[in-house]
């Protein structure tokens, strides 16, 4: 790890150091980006999606209950724009469901299922049309239509036999009749007279045929005739022969032909049967069309029983078969509309559950999706919290670090330093080859220096030996005397000399070694640099090329200095 960092220069350690806790700090700006970008994809996709569904879903919900108030408005109405207003809400309802079809493929599923039912209301509310076309969408059309012509011209055929008042009224005046034969009271006499002609008012305000009419009024007329003659005789006390008489076979006569006519509570009986047809009309009650139908075979019975003509018997059969023809047709066409309105409420309840459904999933689904992004997001948080943690303490860790990789150092070549100026340190300051760190620099310096130091001292040393050697030697060769203690002395005396000019030799062997390799050191960084490309390679270069060389430098100063500073040895 040192041999790596000190590579470097201390600024770049530092740059290094803190453009990487920089790095860590961008990597939290981009998670911080990127989990906001997230966050707002997240939602964006779930504004895009599950809203979208929902919004789709009340919208097909919102065009279904307009097509449905149209329907009620239709069956209320009967009216053809409420129809074609149903239709165009469909429409709206099918694009709407095109549209939720085009979200996902769950939707497309969904919208599926609801096209179907949507088709299935469609094609009901269309026969629910044509079943109101076929039953009159106005009482003069369809069904309603033929049954009203068929209920009216029975009406007018019961006008035509509506006499029940004439022949009340024929009784009250043959009741008159007797009171005055009885009597013999002219108020009785004036009575029938009043009577007579009320009769004949009634007669002309009656829906009888015109020929009828003018049957009855001849005969109320010719009875007012003969009935005055009998009043004459009555009144003046004569002899009425029991009451009997012309005017007798007269009212006869009218009673005979009001009977032809008369058929016994023939309008009571039909605003009966108009009754129970207007209750099941209203109502839709079953129990209505059963009383009606007994109407109708009472009124048969009652036309049967009456002395009318067989002609207008036949006449009254036929209309009120056509009646209940047409009334039992337009109770199966009710009963057709109101299975089709029952199954158009079965498809719409279907189409609203499975659109309330699709809501509930969207709704379920958007809470789960907003529970995902909110859990995404504290994750990221947390992970920010830690990658600045992490930056924070690794920028503490690099700061520490490289204070104390250059002040360690520093105190340590502080210590050597000192030591330089009054000892002899034998330690030396660790560095790393071609390292470009200003401490390695540093102690590269102070090693050379103590280096350098501890060269020349020992050149001075071996100098000084070489010196006192070679002064002994010229001291005992002077003092010489020939005898055996002499050779002794001069014997030692050479032997010192030439240990120290060894111990010189070796030395300077051993510098010529280092200027030697100092020199091949210099050869093969000059030919790096001659390719180097690298600025940082071509500055270690430099620098080892130029430190060796002042190294080189350095030991030829020594020696020079020592060569000119040593005694010569004089030659014995």
């Amino acid at each position: 790890m040192e041999k790596i960092t000190a590579r470097f220069l201390i600024g770049e350690k530092i740059g290094f150091g803190f453009g990487f806790v920089g790095l860590l700090f961008l990597g939290v700006i981009w998670q911080y980006h990127g989990t906001l970008q997230s966050t707002l994809e997240d939602y964006q996709r779930l504004q895009n999606l599950f809203e979208a569904k929902e919004s789709r879903a009340h919208e097909i919900m919102e065009d279904i209950l307009g097509a449905r108030v149209a329907e009620k408005e239709f069956l209320l109405q009967r009216d053809e724009r409420s129809a074609n207003a149903v239709e165009e809400k469909i429409g709206k309802a099918f694009a709407g469901i095109a549209k939720l079809g085009q979200i996902d493929q769950e939707s497309a599923l969904t919208a599926e299922q609801l096209s179907k039912f949507l088709q299935t209301y469609q094609s009901d509310f269309q026969a629910v049309v044509r079943a109101w076309k076929t039953m009159g969408l106005n009482h003069d059309l369809g069904l309603q239509g033929a049954f009203r012509d068929a209920v009216h011209e029975l009406e007018s055929m019961a006008g035509q036999h509506k006499v029940g008042a004439l022949y009340l009224q024929l009784l009250q005046i043959r009741r008159s009749e007797k009171d005055l034969g009885l009597r013999r009271e002219d108020q009785y006499h004036s009575r029938v007279q009043k009577l007579v002609q009320e009769f004949q008012e009634k007669v002309l305000a009656t829906d009888l045929q015109e020929a009828v009419k003018r049957q009855l009024l001849s005969e109320a007329t010719a009875y007012r005739d003969a009935f005055e003659d009998y009043a004459l005789i009555a009144l003046r006390g004569g002899d009425i022969a029991g009451g009997k008489g012309l005017f007798r076979d007269v009212a006869h006569r009218i009673e005979a032909l009001l009977n032809q006519h008369y058929v016994p509570d023939l309008e009571a009986s039909i605003l009966q049967l108009r009754r129970r047809e207007k209750d099941y009309l209203l109502r839709g009650d079953k129990r209505y069309v059963d009383m009606a139908i007994a109407e109708l075979q009472n009124l048969h019975n009652r036309v049967e029983e009456s002395k009318i003509p067989d002609e207008d018997k036949q006449n009254f059969r036929r209309l009120l078969d056509n009646y209940q023809r047409d009334f039992l047709a337009l109770v199966d066409q009710n009963d057709q509309i109101e299975l089709l309105t029952e199954e158009m409420e079965k498809t719409v309840s279907k189409i609203s559950a499975l659109t309330q459904n699709n809501v509930d999933i969207a709704n379920q689904a958007a809470a789960e999706a907003v529970s995902e992004i909110n859990f995404r997001s504290q994750r990221n948080e947390r992970l920010m919290l830690w990658v600045v943690a992490i930056a924070a303490l690794l920028g503490i860790f690099l700061a520490v670090a490289i204070t104390r990789h250059i002040s360690r150092p520093l105190r340590k070549m502080a210590g050597i330093l000192d030591r330089l100026a009054y000892e002899d340190p034998t330690e030396r300051m660790p560095v790393v080859a071609k390292g470009r760190d200003e401490v390695n620099a540093m102690a590269l310096s102070v090693n050379t220096m103590a280096d350098h130091r501890d060269r020349f001292i020992r050149w001075w040393q071996l100098s000084m030996q070489e010196a006192e050697a070679c002064q002994r030697l010229e001291q005992v060769l002077r003092e010489g005397t020939g005898d055996q203690l002499h050779q002794g002395e001069l014997a030692e005396a050479e032997k010192e000399l030439l240990a120290a000019i060894e111990a010189r030799y070796q030395l300077a062997h051993n510098q010529y070694q280092e200027v030697h390799n100092l020199s091949g050191t210099i050869i093969n960084e000059a030919e790096k640099l001659a390719v180097e490309r690298s600025a940082g390679e071509r500055e270690i270069s430099l620098d080892t090329i130029r430190h060796s060389a002042k190294s080189i430098q350095s030991f030829l100063e020594i020696v020079s200095y020592q060569e000119e500073r040593k005694d010569p040895v004089a030659p014995t």
